[in-house]
């Protein structure tokens, strides 16, 4: 009798929008903020660039560009832009900005796109009575990382302020944001990077960062807050993209980014795409960020769409799948760059309400608990009242960020930064009560849900 061959693994489409029309756009409203495009040049654009911009949105119908207002992060030199003016996001729905009339130039015509949204997974959450952890000792002895947060900003009154950043005299080198020495709130503009979210989610994350430093024999902890979410849990992408080239420039290690968006177009935001799989990786710069939660608007969302590109339903499963339900930045991570995902698992499979993939995800925290109401950490702070659980793709990324900085030589941080190096390193290692390595590989995790199945706690 002949053996029944392995049947191959079914690869089901993505849910992406081939082409644009109204229906999808009043599916998409609430996706990015209105009256705003972000511009992407190939270099700084001159005065007679942008005019270029303008007269091609003026031949399209858009005649008020003597109303629009440009932005661009501080004074960082970086081809980016952010257009505002009523109805301007119009423009870039229909496909018809496209520059070409008026004089030649290299420098328009590149790229655009809406200013999506994203956020963090705990819009609601409230917490308080948390009670301020001991100082992190901190050995002048010790290589120092720095790692920056990019989220909701850091509660000073929890948070010891010994662990924040603070640029040393003369180390400035640039322009971007050469006046400022502490962290930045990219929300309101300016220097107070306070946490005024409910949750205190950005200072949640810093904590369990903190932690993981806690018993490092070699690096000590610099937490770099920059603050690009807001009390609601939302930022926005040109506001991340600015943090990023903030981070870049004062000389950050790692970059924990424990939010992210879901995204429906086949073609990633090309300077996003660049800027995080090859900017960093050239700077020597690891971004470890959030495989994604279960959002209930974002799958119903996602059924719509797929029902009206491929007529079929989509499954719980098929919705928490990376290479099918796209969340940005985890899905921008690949073998050979520096972007790390992460996720939530139990050593055999991953959190039912957290996103998989054997392409994209790179890292699975073990959760502290397992029970019916799913995968949980230890909140990182004591209360008032009895121990707290909390589980999230967002935590298992800053679970993930403290133990590669605490636990990786400062020296693997160079140009063309391989992170299979930072996992390599991990795997020799072992638990504080040498019950095994910090880093695992389940191949049963390796089928479906995690590349080569990485597990850490």
């Amino acid at each position: 009798m002949k053996k029944n061959k392995e049947q191959p693994e079914r690869k089901d489409p993505p849910v992406w929008i081939k082409k644009a029309n109204s229906k999808t756009e009043r599916l998409l409203a609430n996706s990015y903020r209105k009256d705003q495009i972000l511009l992407y040049f190939k270099k700084i654009p001159t005065p007679a660039d942008i005019n270029i911009i303008k007269v091609s949105l003026r031949e399209r119908g858009f005649l008020n560009t003597d109303g629009i207002k440009i932005s661009t992060c501080g004074n960082c030199k970086i081809p980016v832009q952010l257009w505002s003016a009523k109805g301007i996001h119009t423009m870039v729905n229909t496909d018809s900005v496209k520059a070409g009339s008026g004089p030649k130039s290299t420098t328009v015509g590149e790229s655009y796109s809406l200013n999506f949204l994203n956020t963090i997974p705990e819009r609601d959450s409230k917490r308080s009575g948390l009670k301020k952890r001991t100082a992190l000792a901190l050995d002048a002895n010790k290589e120092e990382i720095i790692v920056a947060v990019l989220d909701t900003g850091i509660d000073t009154d929890l948070i010891d302020p010994a662990c924040l950043w603070q640029e040393t005299a003369g180390a400035a080198t640039g322009d971007c944001y050469k006046e400022q020495k502490t962290g930045w709130n990219f929300v309101s503009n300016n220097a107070d990077f306070r946490d005024d979210h409910a949750g205190r989610h950005g200072t949640v994350v810093s904590q369990y960062i903190i932690n993981e430093f806690k018993q490092s024999r070699e690096n000590r902890l610099k937490i770099m807050p920059l603050k690009t979410h807001d009390k609601h849990g939302e930022g926005d992408l040109f506001g991340i993209i600015c943090a990023i080239h903030f981070a870049i420039a004062k000389g950050a290690q790692l970059i924990n980014a424990s939010w992210g968006f879901y995204y429906y177009y086949e073609l990633p935001i090309p300077y996003l795409k660049t800027l995080l799989s090859n900017v960093l990786r050239k700077q020597g710069i690891l971004f470890v960020t959030a495989s994604g939660n279960k959002i209930d608007a974002e799958d119903a969302l996602a059924k719509q769409l797929y029902l009206l590109e491929h007529g079929l339903v989509l499954t719980d499963s098929q919705l928490r799948n990376l290479a099918i339900h796209n969340f940005y930045p985890a899905h921008l991570s690949t073998i050979t760059n520096s972007v790390v995902t992460v996720t939530t698992t139990d050593g055999t499979s991953v959190s039912a309400s957290q996103n998989y993939s054997k392409e994209y995800v790179d890292l699975g925290v073990l959760a502290d608990q397992v029970s019916k109401e799913g995968m949980q950490f230890k909140l990182p702070f004591e209360t008032s009242g009895p121990e707290v659980l909390i589980s999230g793709s967002s935590f298992a990324t800053a679970i993930a960020t403290g133990l590669i900085g605490a636990n990786c030589r400062k020296s693997l941080y160079v140009p063309n930064i391989k992170k299979a190096d930072f996992l390599s390193a991990l795997k020799l290692l072992l638990n504080e009560d040498h019950s095994g390595n910090i880093l695992v590989n389940n191949p049963g995790l390796a089928k479906k849900h995690i590349r080569d199945g990485a597990c850490v706690k």
